[in-house]
């Protein structure tokens, strides 16, 4: 999971904790006195990430007149708060480049809360401590310099949301191998963790996978048709890189299920939104699964760059219920998913002990080739040797049979066969230039 530097956590926490007493359901817009804007409001509508960041960039895009490109993206560690930084062009000659940090906060019980603090690009970065400073201070928010705006330009009037029913009852669950933890409701249990991955079943067919990650071939990547050929690739899944983030997980999990053999279930994707530039968040109804019923799940898909080798890693934190509880359970999933801790030491301790145990691995199969191959090369430079000289005796035979000598010519540095008779006189001629060749000294190509 990515996470908001230590700084920006704080200044956050506070604001949002601060934001949560005001009563204006507008946005309110204020001038930091040093340079930039600051805007934020509450939206009670708004209770996860993914929607509440979408309404801030939705703002954003209608004051600033063009789409905001992503440039990062961070989560907060306690699994509420998301922060993007962006940068956006103003349509029109003359308009400096803004730079932009969108703020989001939300709770299954409360109104969400966003913010967005912008200035111009080129000083942004020593501007945007101080506009995080007076946005989690709340002081001088409500000044004279403040101007409410309509509600709708973040939260667009329509019906309000059902809250549902209030989430479940959790209980903070450890990993059995200590690298983190989870909330879960009654009747779940932890199966498998490791290195902060983790899956629990509910109720069947109640489940959840976070931190799964499945390795990726690009098909359209010259670099990944080595890792392409029979026998080497089946751990990966083919899925051209660049492929939306809705597609990149319905193939992820139909083709990570067939390579081991099992139905894929059918995958109906009633939402998806973009949280960042490689990231999404994906609602999709899914078929039976393992004889289990079908299941609604939300699932928060990562892709990562590619490596050198033209494979990549799909990241995916899913949790599904049964389809006739999903709507009921929504508050309950916000609060599993704000409840995934991680204890970064422990985690970090075993990737790198899983990394020198893949490393020894290489190692000794690499070290277990070179044996072979050194192995082979033995063998085949032994069945050459004896096909050189099984090939030195045929020509020799053939030239006692034909009356034919090799003989040597020192002044040319030559070899020539000649019949017998005439080899006989050159030796005899002149015995320093001429010599007799013997079958072990025959050339490959010249004398056989």
């Amino acid at each position: 999971m990515r996470l908001l530097p230590l700084t920006l956590i704080a200044g956050f926490v506070a604001w949002s904790q601060s934001a949560a007493a005001q009563s204006n359901t507008g946005i309110t817009v204020l001038d930091n006195p040093g340079g930039g804007t600051i805007a934020y409001a509450q939206m009670p509508a708004q209770h996860t990430l993914p929607g509440a960041m979408g309404k801030v960039l939705q703002y954003a895009h209608r004051r600033f007149g063009a789409r905001p490109q992503i440039s990062r993206v961070m989560r907060g560690s306690d699994g509420s708060s998301l922060a993007v930084i962006f940068t956006v062009k103003p349509p029109g000659q003359g308009n400096p480049e803004i730079a932009g940090l969108a703020l989001v906060a939300v709770s299954p019980s409360a109104a969400g809360k966003g913010a967005v603090l912008t200035d111009q690009a080129d000083r942004f970065r020593s501007t945007v401590g101080p506009m995080l400073k007076l946005l989690q201070s709340g002081a001088g928010l409500s000044g004279p310099k403040s101007s409410p705006a309509s509600a709708a330009a973040i939260a667009p009037a329509s019906a309000p949301e059902s809250p549902g029913a209030p989430a479940a009852p959790l209980h903070q669950t450890p990993f059995p191998d200590g690298s983190g933890s989870i909330g879960l409701p009654d009747g779940w249990t932890i199966t498998g963790a490791h290195a902060g991955e983790v899956t629990a079943q509910g109720p069947a067919p109640a489940a959840l996978h976070f931190d799964w990650q499945i390795p990726a071939l690009d098909p359209n990547d010259p670099r990944s048709r080595g890792l392409m050929r029979p026998g080497t690739a089946a751990g990966f899944v083919d899925i051209p890189y660049g492929t939306d983030a809705a597609t990149t997980f319905r193939l992820a999990l139909t083709q990570f299920l067939q390579k081991r053999g099992k139905a894929p279930p059918t995958i109906e994707i009633v939402e998806s939104t973009q949280v960042g530039p490689k990231e999404a968040l994906v609602s999709a109804r899914m078929g039976a699964i393992d004889g289990h019923g079908p299941t609604t799940a939300l699932v928060d898909i990562g892709i990562g760059a590619p490596n050198n080798q033209g494979s990549y890693l799909i990241t995916l934190y899913i949790i599904s219920f049964p389809q006739e509880l999903a709507q009921r359970s929504q508050a309950t999933v916000v609060a599993m998913l704000h409840s995934y801790k991680v204890n970064q030491d422990v985690q970090l301790a075993q990737i790198q002990a899983d990394a020198q145990r893949t490393q020894q691995m290489t190692a000794q199969t690499l070290a277990e080739m070179r044996r072979r191959q050194a192995a082979s090369d033995q063998q085949f430079a032994a069945y050459q040797r004896r096909q050189d000289t099984q090939e030195r005796q045929f020509q020799a035979f053939d030239n006692n049979l034909l009356d034919r000598t090799v003989i040597r010519d020192t002044d040319l540095n030559a070899h020539g066969t000649v019949s017998n008779d005439l080899a006989d006189a050159l030796v005899d001629a002149n015995p320093n230039r001429f010599q007799e060749v013997s079958p072990s000294e025959y050339v490959k190509g010249i004398d056989y």
